[in-house]
């Protein structure tokens, strides 16, 4: 299992807001050691592996997340070298033809030129590229939600296919029961022939409802594998148990938190100032750039070998400077960056407005299991099964058709089937509202 420092450190990254470089580049080098490789001892799981415990193997061994990880330390370090000078230019002229002078004839000529741009353009394009990189340490928090998420949906998915085979089994074997007192009353005269027909007849829907849940077991697992990055035959038990708080969450509250901490809206704030630092960029640009450089040439001996300074070389020193007299194109280019700003920020705020629609979804569909799950597990499943034991006895008695025993069976079937898939809807819709947070709802709410 991964150890419990890799675990706090990728919990901890996600508090870190990478507000300057020294921070950044200290999260980086924290979250290093867990991922800048994929371990290659494979991990094994038994019956009392937790929820956690395959988390955890995810945040180890996951390619996703190491891949939002890598383009982050990418784009951290462009924003470390798009603020450096240009390379200086080093040329280099030989004269075919040597040019003649009274000191001697030039032969070659050696120069090193180096750019500069206007004062504050280094420092717009590093301001740039470095919200962009805060833009990716978001992306890669999201990625890392979505990890979380993902991994949650297909363990609540694989524990409701074995609460389904558990309900179905026992079902299956308390008809079983009922079909053997129908057949007890048809030998000694007391039914018809019909309820033993019936009963076996629903013996062989359930058998094959089995048998389907069954083959299900294996495609379930391999989900829960492609999440955790593990090969095919790694061995996944059927989880036992889920944990789910089932409280209800206050819709405003969690909104708020949602549109406050959702990696995906705080990495388009960032691509915003990234947009603003552009526009900074292009006014800039519409600045001369400036150039120095040094020329040095080297001189044959003159023809005269008693002249003064013969076959002495040369140096020179020169500067140049741009002339941004194309107003046309540097409107455009302000214009260009402007509008990309305005994109930028128009794209945040529809993306928030779908942001609280989809949690407002989410939100209704959290309480709509909640109320399922106490309903059906506190009144509806205790009713189906007072039920179904007064109609068995009024069965015994001869005082109702075997029918009736029946469809008492398939209704208490389908409640605790129902208790069990609602509280698997209930913990998924709360990983998905925490998925959406970028963080654990429960820090952040009292529960």
């Amino acid at each position: 299992m991964i150890s419990s420092l890799a675990v706090f450190v990728l919990f901890w990254a996600g508090l870190v807001q990478a507000a300057d470089k020294s921070e950044a580049r200290s999260t980086v080098n924290s979250l290093a050691p867990v991922l800048d490789t994929i371990p290659k001892l494979i991990p094994s799981f038994g019956s009392t592996s937790t929820l956690a415990d395959y988390l955890a193997v995810a945040m180890e061994r996951s390619p996703r997340l190491r891949s939002a990880y890598n383009r982050w330390i990418a784009d951290l370090k462009k924003s470390d070298h798009v603020g450096a000078l240009p390379d200086p230019m080093f040329n280099y002229a030989y004269f075919i033809e040597n040019v003649e002078t009274r000191v001697g004839p030039q032969e070659q000529r050696f120069g090193v030129r180096q750019s500069f741009p206007w004062f504050g353009t280094l420092g717009a394009k590093e301001d740039m590229a470095f919200a962009m990189s805060q833009a990716s340490y978001q992306r890669f928090e999201a990625a890392k939600y979505e990890l979380y998420y993902d991994v949650k949906s297909a363990f609540y998915d694989y524990y409701f296919l074995g609460q389904d085979l558990q309900i179905t089994s026992e079902n299956l074997e308390l008809l079983k029961f009922w079909e053997s007192v129908a057949q007890s009353k048809y030998k000694v005269g007391l039914k018809q022939h019909p309820d033993v027909i019936k009963a076996q007849v629903e013996l062989g829907k359930l058998e094959d409802h089995l048998q389907t849940l069954r083959e299900q077991v294996e495609p379930k697992a391999a989900r829960l594998r492609a999440w955790l990055n593990l090969p095919g035959d790694v061995e996944i038990p059927v989880p036992q148990s889920i944990t789910v708080a089932e409280v209800p969450l206050d819709e405003d509250s969690v909104v708020a938190i949602i549109t406050r901490h959702n990696p995906n809206l705080l990495a388009l704030g960032r691509i915003i100032e990234g947009q603003r630092a552009g526009e900074r960029l292009a006014g800039k640009q519409t600045m001369p750039s400036f150039s120095l450089g040094v020329d040095y040439i080297q001189t044959g001996e003159a023809l005269n070998p008693d002249m003064s300074e013969s076959g002495k070389d040369p140096w020179m020193i020169g500067a140049s400077v741009s002339l941004p007299i194309w107003f046309g194109k540097n409107s455009a280019r302000k214009k260009e960056a402007e509008a990309l700003r305005r994109a930028a920020e128009y794209n945040l705020k529809d993306s928030e407005n779908q942001l609280v629609a989809v949690s407002e979804r989410l939100l209704f569909e959290y309480s709509d299991a909640l109320r399922k799950t106490r309903l059906y597990r506190e009144g509806l499943v205790p009713k189906a099964e007072q039920s179904l034991n007064a109609i068995y006895a009024a069965y015994q008695a001869g005082e109702t058709d075997f029918l009736n025993v029946l469809d008492a069976q398939r209704q208490l079937l389908d409640f605790q089937l129902t208790v069990a898939r609602e509280q698997t809807r209930l913990a998924t819709k709360r990983a998905q509202l925490e998925m959406l947070s970028g963080t654990e709802l429960s820090k952040h709410l009292q529960q």
